[in-house]
């Protein structure tokens, strides 16, 4: 039977779908045709038979929908389904029951009410689910529930329980329908306010007010006596079945989009126009049930009081309501307009208004600004996308709360850029920034990977305001980026010198990279043990117009930032491989002679990276075990499933893959393990102190024991004296580079000096000629 009506349901909403206006059609014309019907004598007698059909296809419609179209408010609906049993029972039962003697006289009652109370309680439900059944909205049908219960108590059932020659139960029951009806309408219009009209809701509406036309007609019949009336007076009762039924039909039963929760505190539609009609109708039946009195004019008298003193309490509380919503809508919306989103922190404006409301004085504490920024936060958003980056920021600002404070500003200005504002004097505010840079640092375990980045910040006073302050501390903090990064500058006047300077460069470096001005220079790597060339290092350089040569450690972060480095870098890329098949079509060196190229963090994010390379392998007729790239410990502290496949694409071409400046960031054999990285290259702060400083000497030792352990070439960076070379032989590193064997030179010089050292080994003064 239940596939049989899951069937029939299905058949019934596919059509519905299909043409929904001819449903619409076909339901108008199925209610006029139940009202007119008992209006012709010829099918009068049918009524009975038609409000049974009505309310079976009731009970079918909202079963079959529920079981089809599964609503997330499955309960209230459910409960309606339930009054539609008991309905359906009382329907069944009443013509025999009122045919008995005593308590079973009143069974068919017994079975409406009861389903007027389920259906009750399955408008609450879905009320409260749709947002409604708050004070406004309550008080709000109240008024309407007042009203309405007057007008039936006067003059319907007050003069219904005074006819006599009857049990005062049967006269009493014969006018409480409509007070029960004034209860369930109250709910219905609390349901149609409180939310985003569904259609479900309008037939569900328009269902409960029919059979309140119903109860209302045999209300007015029962205070002339009568208990039985003419069939058109059950016609009301068949279109509102009929129309509950096609409600459980409807699509919108689903309600597959709830209105979440108002956490905000503001209010419910709390004045609009549609609730303003409501109000002001209520008022008005309730001023005509008070202006026309009942038979029992005491008892109206009374009741009218009590009637105005509720609705009088009601739109006191009402209005108050409505203030105090509109007081706490307007606190959200100024907090919204002067906070971060996402962090819920003060915003730039907030910050600067903040920052110039500090009092000022002698006796008050020197006012600083300390303005951070995340390091490598669009590697992050890049490589997991953005809302990565925003939880990123959020999980950056709950650790900054804390570190915090009591009286100091913390605010998010935009992207990753934080702002704390405190009293104290220079060291403390620095020591303090030293610690916001440690607490984000820590890696971070985000939902897709666990990350690390760093963080720069620069201090300033607050002199001249807070615009200033946050301009001056924005200069230091690019200061301390310049500088490497992961460290803390303080505010000097020729930081805003430099300020300018920036962007000029970067103008002046975007014109180079446009005009194809940067040049390769090429430094060697050297067999520690024979001193002979192994390979090289291709090295980017720029000579800036009338200014002369620009440190490689000034515009290769402004490289990255602008996004230039993965242009820049696939140029370079392109002239060393070039280089080396040129200069072995030359017999300056042989197929075992290495080309070492740096690599973005930013390229590796390119899936497309390895296919580029291996073209320029292939259009220069080099083999991939002749190119070394060379990567920072960053690339790899990101564990990307995207940046890892690269790498193992580069190393299905045969490409090496080197980890630089080795030991400096958050070195881990895990990291090693995991990536398919062929070489490590130890940072030249450890070769520097090699020889003079126990602890270099036994880190260098560390590593090399761990490149041997794990199958790993290894490089020692900066090596400057022939004793730091001798040094290295010794631990067993076999490979070196640095100014013990010469700088990074141009081609034609760097070539001239291969064909030397490849001779004899000796690393002389070579001359060349243009």
């Amino acid at each position: 039977m239940r596939t049989t009506l899951s069937r029939a349901v299905s058949s019934a909403q596919s059509a519905a779908d299909a043409h929904p206006r001819r449903m619409v059609l076909l339901l108008l014309t199925g209610c006029t045709a139940l009202v007119v019907l008992p209006l012709v004598p010829a099918t009068q007698a049918l009524t009975p038979l038609l409000v049974l059909l009505a309310a079976v296809f009731a009970l079918g419609g909202l079963v079959g929908g529920i079981q089809l179209h599964r609503p997330r408010v499955r309960g209230g609906w459910q409960r309606i389904a339930l009054a539609m049993v008991l309905f359906l029972a009382g329907i069944l039962i009443r013509p025999w029951s009122l045919a008995q003697d005593g308590p079973v006289h009143y069974l068919g009652d017994v079975f409406s009410l009861s389903g007027y109370a389920a259906l009750i309680c399955g408008l609450a439900k879905l009320a409260r689910a749709h947002g409604g059944l708050r004070r406004e909205v309550l008080c709000d049908g109240l008024v309407l529930t007042v009203a309405g219960a007057l007008a039936a108590l006067s003059h319907l059932v007050v003069p219904t329980a005074a006819i006599s020659g009857r049990p005062a139960l049967t006269s009493v029951l014969a006018g409480i329908y409509p007070l029960v009806d004034v209860v369930v309408l109250a709910l219905v219009l609390d349901l149609l306010l409180s939310a985003r009209p569904r259609t479900s809701h309008r037939l569900l509406g328009a269902a409960m007010g029919a059979m309140f036309v119903g109860d209302l007609a045999y209300a007015i019949m029962g205070t002339t006596g009568r208990l039985v009336g003419p069939p058109v007076i059950d016609a009301p009762f068949a279109v509102g079945f009929v129309l509950v039924g096609a409600a459980g039909l409807h699509p919108s039963l689903a309600d597959r989009q709830l209105p979440g929760p108002r956490t905000d505190g503001s209010p419910v539609q709390a004045w609009s126009p549609r609730r303003l009609t409501l109000l002001c109708v209520s008022l008005a039946g309730l001023i005509a049930a008070v202006s026309v009195p009942g038979p029992d004019a005491e008892l109206h008298r009374a009741a009218a009081t009590l009637a105005l003193a509720l609705v009088f309490g009601l739109l006191l509380v009402r209005g108050v309501s409505a203030v105090n919503g509109h007081a706490r809508a307007r606190a959200v919306l100024l907090r919204r307009a002067t906070h971060d989103a996402l962090t819920d922190l003060p915003d730039r404006a907030e910050v600067q208004r903040l920052l110039d409301a500090q009092p000022v004085g002698a006796e008050q504490a020197p006012l600083w600004v300390a303005f951070l920024d995340l390091d490598g936060f669009k590697r992050v958003n890049d490589a997991f996308g953005h809302h990565s980056g925003d939880e990123l920021i959020r999980r950056t600002a709950e650790r900054l709360r804390p570190l915090a404070p009591a009286g100091a500003v913390l605010g998010r200005l935009a992207g990753d850029e934080f702002v704390l504002g405190l009293r104290g004097g220079e060291e403390e505010v620095r020591d303090l920034a030293e610690k916001l840079l440690a607490a984000v640092s820590a890696p971070v375990q985000l939902p897709v990977a666990e990350v690390v980045v760093s963080a720069s910040a620069g201090i300033a006073p607050v002199v001249e305001g807070a615009v200033a302050a946050l301009r001056d501390a924005d200069a230091a903090m690019q200061r301390a980026k310049a500088a490497g990064r992961n460290r803390v500058a303080v505010f000097d006047e020729s930081m805003r010198r430099d300020t300018a300077e920036d962007v000029e460069l970067e103008r002046d470096l975007r014109q180079a990279v446009g005009e194809l001005a940067l040049e390769v220079a090429y430094q060697p790597i050297v067999d520690i043990g024979t001193q002979r060339p192994a390979g090289v290092e291709a090295l980017l350089r720029w000579t800036r117009p009338g200014c002369g040569p620009v440190s490689p450690v000034r515009f290769v972060p402004l490289l990255e930032d602008t996004g230039l480095i993965t242009v820049v870098g696939l140029q370079v890329l392109r002239e060393a491989v070039e280089q080396l098949a040129r200069w072995r079509a030359e017999g300056v060196v042989g197929t075992s002679f290495v080309m070492s190229v740096n690599v973005s963090p930013q390229q590796l994010l390119d899936r497309a990276f390895p296919m580029a390379v291996g073209h320029i392998l292939r259009d220069a007729r080099v083999e991939g075990s002749a190119l070394l790239l060379e990567i920072t410990e960053s690339s790899m502290l990101h564990e990307d499933e995207g940046t890892l496949q690269v790498l193992h694409d580069l190393r299905s071409l045969g490409v090496g893959l080197a980890v630089d400046d080795f030991g400096t960031g958050y070195s881990a054999l895990s990291y090693l393990r995991r990536f398919p990285v062929t070489r490590v290259k130890v940072d030249r702060s450890f070769i520097r102190g090699l020889c003079s400083d126990p602890s270099d000497e036994a880190l260098v030792r560390a590593a090399e024991a761990m490149s041997r352990a794990l199958s790993l070439a290894m490089t020692a960076e900066g090596v400057e004296t022939e004793e730091q070379r001798l040094a290295l032989q010794a631990m067993g590193v076999r490979h070196g580079q640095g100014w013990l064997w010469g700088k990074a030179e141009p081609a034609l010089v760097c070539a001239a000096v291969l064909r030397s050292a490849g001779r004899d080994g000796s690393w002389g003064v070579v001359e060349t000629t243009a």
